[in-house]
């Protein structure tokens, strides 16, 4: 009878460890399934940042140019 009470109690540990492990891994696949969707908006939001600091240089090159010509025309027209 003890041996029995002894092995049932070893069962018992055991499918509680083992409950314990499942619940584990659930954890790190939901972990996973939540770090994923946001790793993916960081990433989105990083290159929308790129995107916005490229388009601004973008502008300043253009501007420049444009500024530079505008200058030169005021000044032939000044010197007309």
């Amino acid at each position: 009878m003890y041996a029995s009470i002894v092995k049932s109690a070893l069962v018992i540990y055991q499918i509680a460890s083992d409950m314990n492990e499942l619940t584990q891994e659930r954890s790190r696949i939901h972990a996973s399934i939540v770090k994923s969707p946001l790793a993916t908006c960081q990433h989105a939001s990083d290159m929308n940042e790129f995107t916005q600091a490229r388009s601004h240089m973008h502008a300043c090159i253009v501007k420049s140019p444009l500024g530079i010509h505008q200058h030169a025309s005021d000044m032939n027209k000044l010197t007309q």
